[in-house]
């Protein structure tokens, strides 16, 4: 396919007052899918002679991480696949991004311009790509070294997974050593005295409790983890706890659906019995959606050795390059669904994303294993679509903010397939 590039702009104004000195003015805009590079050039005036007028401009992604600080002199600052000085050199997220104009001293009254400049790329490419979020090595209770470990990954086909030792990071070490072969990346395993916290993308080692040995606030954990460059999720929710499984299951005021993302199904390192408290959490989190939480659901191994290595579902994520940005902004957004080893989907639309209520028509084609009953459910309704491994679903009398989850069962009751909501909402009348 041939390379092709296009470009658009748009432009933000604005007007600061000498009172707004010591301030900071947030402006946003909507970066789209496809785009390899944003251009900012970012000016204003007047400038002053004598005093001059101080003002920096600092960008902020979707997934609120720092790309960077527009300084004075600049003619082009870019963030992007070709970035510039004093900006990341990654691919850009989509979703909102954030300016923030901080007016450090003004002198007059000054107007100020911002052009962005959109450089998007035919061929970034989305796919599914196997990821697993729920690992332990011998820097914990597993058997494995983290070396060891992520040579059973590759060799099962994964793409990537997290290191979520308990409560450690001291595995995080090892990853040097693995070179190009290494499809590990960094995560941890808070056991709190009521319950475990899951934390994956974080760049330095998060605590649960503080130096007096008193807990932390879920609040501010999770304000370390948003610092730190990371995600938030609660694992397990639902098991047992003291003293057969010392903080296990989840105890704190606030629910397991408060977070990133819930752990709905745990392969407790191939312990079927735990089953009926991995149903627990599946029909807990379709409770919150009901309720009007938007909660993205996970799945995970717990993996602590070779045992029942292949009886949990892989988690598919949808992804444009496998690199741990764009694999946290899927997951933060539902880019993903589980499924049984042995079964693949393709969904129109696909899990995470929003469409317009009038978009009403949900497509589905299954592959692989597909002895199993299949379910479309909404906030309202249950739809039973019988033993089928294609199908297309009108789905009628959505609510105003409805969403649309697939759900294969086998005839046990074990879940075969589950994908993360469609979200269905009424645009405006400019929106697309």
């Amino acid at each position: 396919m041939k390379y092709r590039r296009k470009t658009m702009n748009i432009n933000l104004e604005g007007q600061l007052l000498p009172k707004d000195s010591k301030t900071v003015k947030w402006e946003k805009f909507e970066v789209p899918k496809d785009v390899s590079n944003v251009k900012i050039r970012f000016d204003y005036t007047p400038h002053v002679a004598e005093f001059e007028n101080h003002i920096n401009l600092l960008i902020y992604d979707s997934m609120d991480q720092f790309m960077g600080r527009y300084d004075r002199g600049y003619e082009n600052f870019v963030v992007g696949l070709n970035a510039s000085p004093a900006a990341k050199r990654l691919l850009p997220l989509p979703g909102t991004w954030k300016l923030a104009l901080e007016n450090h001293q003004l002198f007059s009254d000054i107007k100020y311009h911002i052009e962005i400049e959109f450089q998007e790329d035919d061929n970034l490419i989305y796919n599914w790509h196997i990821g697993e979020l729920h690992t332990h090595s011998i820097h914990s209770d597993g058997k494995l070294t983290v070396k060891e470990l992520n040579d059973l990954m590759r060799s099962n086909n994964f793409d990537f997974f997290f290191l979520t030792d308990h409560s450690n990071n001291t595995g995080w070490q090892d990853f040097s050593t693995l070179g190009k072969e290494g499809i590990i990346l960094p995560g941890e395993e808070l056991n709190t005295f009521k319950g475990h916290i899951l934390i994956l993308g974080n760049h330095n080692f998060i605590d649960w409790k503080d130096m007096t040995g008193q807990a932390k606030p879920l609040q501010s954990i999770q304000n370390e983890v948003r610092i730190s460059g990371g995600l938030m999720g609660i694992a397990h929710p639902f098991w047992i706890g003291d003293p057969i499984c010392v903080g296990c299951a989840w105890g704190y005021a606030e629910t397991p659906f408060d977070f990133d993302f819930v752990e709905i199904w745990n392969g407790g390192n191939g312990q079927k019995s735990i089953e009926p408290l991995n149903v627990r959490a599946l029909y807990g989190w379709l409770s919150a959606l009901r309720q009007g939480k938007k909660i993205v659901a996970t799945s995970g191994r717990d993996f602590h050795d070779k045992s029942g290595f292949n009886w949990w579902m892989k988690s598919h994520f949808l992804l444009r390059t496998v690199e741990l940005p764009e694999i946290l902004y899927a997951i933060k957004n539902g880019f993903l669904y589980m499924s049984h080893e042995q079964l693949t989907g393709e969904f129109d639309p696909v899990p995470g994303t929003e469409v317009n209520n009038k978009n009403q028509i949900f497509k589905f084609q299954l592959s692989g294993y597909t002895s199993g009953y299949s379910f479309v459910i909404t906030k309202k309704n249950v739809i039973n679509l019988g033993e089928v491994k294609s199908g297309e679903v009108n789905l009628k009398n959505l609510e105003e903010n409805d969403f649309a989850v697939f759900i294969m069962i086998d005839k046990s009751g074990t879940p075969l397939i589950v994908t993360n909501p469609i979200y269905f909402r009424k645009f405006g009348e400019h929106e697309t």
